[in-house]
């Protein structure tokens, strides 16, 4: 057995992965995966709101009281980013202590360095190049219930696994849970058998179980009806589970106004017209729908992680050389591959959620190739564990073949790595011009915008946006129907209703230039407008200028002057 000195392993453990995260965000750059975690950001800081909000329900429980007072108290620091950032940091070094350890008795210290490395080249620097909280939640959840199960004798190591796993709750519950379960077997084979993994994952269960109820009972009423109605969004909008069939011009606007992602209108959006104009049909989802996001995302999967896909490849491949174990593999494998089809054909398996389960994969079919044994036996798993024991043979020439292909495999992905760069990078900086010319487009006025839920998509975690010094009230997107919304629209017209604050900011608008409401839609969210104001009560009259700000692929921004019919 190699012989690694308590240094080496300090450095390859502690300052080699944040050294290479690090790099990654200075030289590559870090983007915003989607426009949630800038939306969560606008939001503790006060950008979306009357007031930094210090409670958001689906999200950072705990966490957005001391986001809520870091903004109020600096609000040109980004603080999310920052804390996001420190959670990856422990999951990456939680998660690189687990394969340190892992290849050590195979490895002399220089060689495991650079297996390192290429390990986080391939599967962990997309997590820093696309940032993502739902990454973060993921990675830290499994990396720490990992961390402590490979140390079963250890009570430290125990509580750093189970606050790891509080950490990744606090921040996303139903993730931490996903990903508890999604460690299961490698923890199992980590510890040695059953009885010495129980008490971490006893106690790790319950703890999620505990929270889980904890949550629910303190939870207001206006809460559960924020999740109820998120919930009833995300079957429509994100899972495609239910279509719409409108029976009345009420329904046809407001599902209109959710495909549009306008859902801070509830007098049209509401549970009401959930329950009367969406149906599910279980054939057309079954026959038609789960088929094609499968096909989606498989293509989707081999393009963008074809690495991974290579070594889940390897792994099986040497891992069924074991014969004694060959049936747990084989459960393993059934495991994550119907997980991967229920997340991607009947819920949704977007990048950040797909990488990191690949990660728990792929190393859940290392440990099955390289770990001494996995028996209930504890003498017998400590007697191994003295003996060592080397690396399953391969012939030299498989061995060759291997790496030649391996090296091609990594050059294909270091490519197609730096191309996503490029396009982030292009897209950053479209952004963040369409932001700032919305910035100078008014001093102090109110500043409605719909349609920009891409907008916010790619810009950096690690610095401040804002949209100028005057109220923001955003129209599209989940932060439109967040209870924080009601209080803004009363501060502004003395109402919490959307389409009655609408129409008094637009009356307002119609007196002079220092009362001006700014008014930045799509066309396609200008025509909703304009329908909505039809529906009932009087009339408003959108006109677009020659101001547009296009950023993206969808539809420019353009600016509107809405004003009341005349003569009404």
């Amino acid at each position: 057995m190699p012989h690694h000195s308590r240094f080496a392993i300090t450095v390859r453990v502690g300052l080699l992965p944040l050294a290479l995260a690090l790099s990654t965000v200075l030289g590559l750059g870090s983007y915003a995966e989607t426009s949630d975690d800038t939306t969560l950001a606008w939001l503790f800081a006060g950008v979306l709101a009357l007031k930094p909000v210090p409670s958001v329900p689906l999200y950072c429980h705990g966490y957005g009281h001391a986001l809520a007072a870091a903004y109020t108290a600096a609000p040109g620091v980004p603080w999310l980013g920052l804390l996001l950032a420190g959670l990856l940091a422990g999951a990456s070094v939680l998660f690189f202590a687990v394969l340190d350890k892992l290849l050590r008795p195979y490895l002399r210290p220089g060689p495991l360095a650079v297996v390192l490395v290429l390990i986080f080249g391939v599967a962990w620097l997309e997590h820093w190049l696309w940032f993502s909280h739902v990454r973060v939640a993921l990675l830290l959840a499994g990396s720490a219930v990992l961390f402590a199960a490979q140390r079963p004798a250890r009570r430290g190591a125990l509580l750093l696994g189970l606050a790891g796993l509080g950490a990744a709750w606090l921040l996303r519950p139903s993730l931490a849970v996903l990903a508890f379960g999604a460690v299961l077997p490698a923890a199992v084979m980590l510890s040695g058998s059953w009885r010495r993994a129980a008490p971490l994952l006893l106690s790790g269960a319950l703890g999620l179980a505990l929270a889980t109820a904890t949550l629910a009972v303190l939870q207001t009423p206006a809460e559960v009806r924020t999740q109820q109605r998120d919930a009833h969004f995300t079957r429509i909008l994100d899972f495609d589970q239910q279509r719409p069939q409108p029976h009345t011009p009420a329904d046809s606007l407001g599902t209109a106004a959710l495909g549009l992602w306008l859902m801070g209108d509830t007098t049209v959006v509401n549970p009401a017209l959930i329950r009367r104009a969406y149906h599910f049909d279980s054939a057309d989802f079954f026959g038609r729908e789960v088929p094609a996001k499968l096909r989606l995302r498989f293509g989707l999967l081999v393009r963008d992680y074809f690495p991974l896909l290579f070594a889940l490849a390897v792994t099986v491949g040497v891992g069924v050389r074991r014969r004694h174990r060959r049936r747990w593999l084989w459960m393993v494998q059934v495991g994550f591959v119907g997980g991967f089809f229920l997340l991607a054909g009947v819920l949704k398996l977007p990048p950040r959620m797909e990488l990191p389960l690949l990660n728990f994969w792929v190393l859940t079919n290392l440990i099955f190739w390289l770990q001494p044994t996995f028996t209930l036996s504890v003498a017998a798993i400590e007697k191994d564990f003295m003996q060592g024991r080397p690396v399953p043979s391969v012939a030299p020439w498989a061995r060759g073949l291997g790496i030649a292909f391996g090296l091609m495999v990594v050059a294909g992905y270091g490519a197609k790595t730096w191309h996503r760069q490029q396009v982030l990078g292009q897209e950053r900086a479209l952004h963040q011009r369409a932001l700032t010319d919305i910035r100078h487009l008014g001093d102090q006025r109110v500043r409605i915008l719909a349609g920009t839920n891409d907008l916010l998509k790619s810009l950096s975690p690690f610095r401040a946006y804002s949209l100028g010094p005057g109220p923001v009230l955003v129209l599209s997107g989940w932060n439109a129907h967040d209870a924080s919304q009601p209080a803004l629209r009363r501060a502004l017209s003395g109402t919490a209703d959307q389409t009655d604050c609408l129409r008094y900011l637009a009356t307002r608008s119609s007196h002079g230039p220092q009362s001006q409401t700014l008014w930045l839609l799509t066309p396609e969210t200008a025509t909703w407008l304009s329908r909505r104001f039809r529906f009932d009560g009087p009339r408003l009259q959108l006109t677009p200028d020659s101001t547009f700000i296009p950023y993206g692929s969808a539809s420019p921004l353009r600016q509107y002057h809405v004003r009341p019919w005349p003569n009404q």
